[in-house]
């Protein structure tokens, strides 16, 4: 533990500084305090030794406090707010509630429902804090079983022990196309019109489910993509549409990433969906998660 650490004063020895500057009489003071005065004396003799100067300055008809006083005198309160606000809040933690709820989460979940539960949870939990970080669905699991992450809101259900997995909702994917693109002429289109498409797609790994429904969907459509180019993340893609070198899945919500050189098509139905999911550990517990479970219950009916 670092030296720092090591205090040679104590919280009794503050409030005894305080109630003193703030009567400027160590009788009153000691009244104040119910403490004899020579044990108030002794305790900022020893506040003073810690810090190595005089506080006070003393005579026979007053005291005074010395300009390093004066300076501790003001700062001393929010020190010890701050303190106790510190404990207040281990208390909270230890029995359940939460003081910040670092929040991981795949783009087109933001895009979509994510907004409203953050509002409902602000609402439900006042004070609670919040550190977001938007990542792949594959990165936000591997941040919510390490701990690194509280919550995630992925675009798929995955089956893993180690993960309480909460359906949440079902969106269509359509397609971002050149907007030169013969096929953009198009009000919606179906996945036969891209059998001789170069398909772009997030890798699989990111979204297994995924991928393999739009595969699967497009072998039932009656052909395979005769072209497939991985790419992450999703902006990247997004460009190379842009550039011509193909045409790429995305979700209804996110149709506003189109860029200049793009457009946004929706797929007849049926079509492949998003599988929007809330993970936690399997050993995760708290009021939150009670309070956060409700939420989706209530908003989805899940």
């Amino acid at each position: 533990m670092s030296n720092s650490y090591h205090l040679k004063y104590d919280l009794r020895q503050l409030r005894t500084f305080m109630a003193i500057a703030e009567r400027l009489s160590f009788r009153q003071a000691a009244e104040d305090l119910h403490i004899a005065q020579p044990a108030l004396s002794r305790q900022i003799a020893q506040l003073e030794a810690a810090f190595g100067c005089e506080l006070f300055n003393r005579d026979k008809q007053r005291i005074r406090l010395t300009p390093a006083g004066e300076y501790l005198y003001k700062q001393l309160p929010s020190a010890l707010n701050n303190l106790q606000t510190t404990i207040d809040q281990t208390l909270k933690v230890a029995s359940g509630h939460v003081v910040s709820l670092r929040l991981g989460y795949a783009g087109a979940a933001m895009s979509s429902f994510l907004p409203e539960i953050i509002r409902q949870i602000r609402q439900q939990l006042p004070g609670c804090g919040f550190e977001f970080a938007e990542d792949t669905s594959d990165k936000t699991i591997e941040s919510v079983i390490s701990g690194r992450l509280d919550i995630g809101f992925i675009l798929y259900c995955p089956d893993n022990p180690l993960l309480t997995t909460l359906p949440i909702c079902c969106e269509p994917i359509g397609l971002i196309l050149p907007d030169d693109h013969p096929l953009a002429r198009h009000e919606q289109l179906s996945l036969e019109d891209l059998k001789n498409e170069t398909l772009i797609l997030f890798p699989r790994s990111m979204n297994p489910s995924l991928y393999d429904e739009i595969i699967f969907a497009c072998q039932k459509a009656g052909f395979s993509p005769p072209s497939i180019r991985e790419v992450a993340p999703r902006s990247m893609a997004v460009g190379l549409v842009a550039a011509g070198e193909g045409v790429a899945t995305i979700a209804s919500s996110q149709q506003h990433m189109c860029v200049k050189g793009t457009c946004y098509r929706p797929l007849i139905s049926p079509t492949p969906q998003i599988r929007f999911s809330c993970i936690t550990r399997a050993d995760q517990t708290g009021e939150w998660l009670d309070m956060l479970n409700s939420i989706i219950h209530s908003e989805f009916n899940v």
